[in-house]
């Protein structure tokens, strides 16, 4: 796959869907290593992208896992209301 072709797949989405499909492509060969750690530092992850497209790449992470732990790392965690605490509910 050309590098103008392969970063078409790199939207900035960071669904898990989206993630998939740049692992799959990693793993089938459609997509070097070097093109992918490329495509992450144009979304901004580029850190540590080598080292995981070439486990991709290898079999030593899969596809799937690679989604799963991706999509949920880049997700902002929600901030509770009043500092975290919980309140209680009724009469103590």
């Amino acid at each position: 796959m050309k590098d103008k072709d392969a970063m078409k797949m790199f939207k900035g989405k960071e669904t898990k869907a989206e993630e998939m499909k740049e692992a799959k492509a990693v793993k089938s060969g459609k997509m070097t290593v070097k093109q992918y750690a490329k495509g992450e530092a144009k979304e901004g992850h580029g850190k540590g992208a080598a080292k995981k497209g070439a486990d991709i790449k290898s079999g030593k992470m899969t596809p799937a896992q690679y989604a799963k732990a991706d999509a949920m790392e880049k997700k902002p965690m929600k901030k509770m209301a009043n500092g975290g605490m919980a309140k209680k509910k009724g009469k103590c």
